[in-house]
């Protein structure tokens, strides 16, 4: 789907190329000659066919507005995909076309092809988290007797320390990251089942042409998932849980730097960055911006695939699992927006312990306990080195 101009302005540029046609294609293809591969290597189909499937692999191009005119008249792009891949075999080795896509179905190809174009994404968002835990910690040892007002109800409450804050998100950060990589491991899978689920055309020797599969393309190997998705759900769920976290973070961080309170900003004012077009003297927190948009959108993508998966009508969806293929880039798009907030952050954050102090003393000051602080820079230790 061809994303609109609006919602390019709210994308990260490498999250948004990881699901465009080519490299969607591409996972496709990836998927194809990893089969052709495997089915070879078991002696399933010549390993002249599979070398075939290969060289055309590296070759064919697609009509992307005719595949997708096509695509739209049969429910799915693989019948169109295969057509024109099966041609082009056909013009390398014809007897070798038979051959292609055997023993797979449709779900196999889209669901694989989908975990791989997210797979750059995770890791990318791995780094980002990392750069952003290690930045924040370190600023929140270096305010750690930095008083500020604690705000309950929106209100003064009692004093706590810049370091608290700053640590408290940096320590829900380091959760979500650990959350994330273990439900990665899991949830992105190789999806091989066949028709039903069953590998009912490669009898015993379907799980090694799966885990071949898995090892080709760098996947998980994995039973079947296509009408029971819970790991890959547990996957975009964790996902949905590191937007939340950047999304809390942007709002506090938002309500902080307004002008009138002034105790932090996303970056500094900087020329050319969240400006007005009715006031030249705004400089809005663009940075919180991008979070608080992902937040927002995220409740319901996740709706969407949940509901789809309750509604998996025995072996294969009709409608619920469409509606993911389209929900899961936009989940992706979301995670990428909040990552670039994470990333202006991590260079940027602007703390100001002046006004901190000012505020503070108008609510009437107090010692600030150092305790809960000292706590979480001792869970965060390992990204203080």
């Amino acid at each position: 789907m061809a994303a609109s101009l609006t919602s390019r302005t709210l994308a990260r540029p490498a999250f948004e190329s990881a699901f465009e046609p080519p490299a969607y294609l591409r996972a496709m293809l990836d998927f194809e000659a990893a089969l052709a591969a495997a089915e070879a290597a078991e002696g399933i189909i010549p390993e002249a066919a599979a070398a075939a499937i290969a060289k055309a692999r590296a070759g064919v191009s697609f009509d992307v507005e005719a595949l997708v005119a096509e695509a739209k008249r049969q429910g799915t792009l693989v019948v169109p995909f295969v057509k024109t891949l099966r041609a082009a075999v056909e013009a390398i080795a014809p007897e070798a076309a038979r051959h292609l896509h055997f023993g797979s179905t449709t779900q196999d190809v889209l669901d694989t092809a989908m975990a791989l174009c997210l797979k750059p994404c995770l890791d990318e968002a791995d780094r980002a988290l990392e750069a952003a835990i290690r930045s924040l910690a370190r600023r929140a040892r270096g305010h750690r007797a930095t008083p500020m007002a604690g705000r309950t109800l929106m209100q003064p409450a009692v004093p706590i320390t810049a370091g608290l804050k700053l640590a408290r998100w940096a320590t829900a950060l380091a959760q979500d990251r650990e959350r994330l990589a273990d439900a990665a491991a899991a949830g992105l899978a190789v999806q091989f089942g066949g028709a039903v689920g069953a590998l009912e055309l490669l009898g015993p020797k379907g799980p090694a042409v799966r885990h071949r599969i898995a090892l080709a393309l760098g996947l998980a190997d994995a039973p079947e998932w296509h009408s029971h998705r819970n790991n890959w759900l547990d996957l975009l769920d964790r996902i949905g849980l590191v937007v939340v976290t950047a999304g809390k973070i942007a709002r506090d961080l938002s309500l902080l730097g307004q002008a009138e309170v002034g105790e932090m900003r996303d970056a500094p004012p900087q020329e050319g960055v969240g400006g007005s077009s009715a006031m030249p003297h705004k400089r809005n927190p663009v940075g919180c911006l991008h979070a608080l948009a992902a937040a927002a959108r995220m409740p319901g993508l996740l709706a969407t695939v949940h509901l789809g998966a309750a509604q998996l009508e025995h072996e294969r969806a009709l409608g619920g699992w469409q509606a993911e293929l389209v929900a899961v880039p936009e989940i992706a798009g979301a995670l990428g927006s909040s990552l670039d907030f994470l990333d202006t952050i991590a260079a940027a954050l602007v703390i100001d312990a002046g006004r901190m102090r000012a505020n503070l003393a108008a609510c009437g000051p107090a010692p600030a306990s150092l305790d809960a602080v000292d706590e979480l820079l001792g869970g965060l230790a390992p990204y203080l080195t």
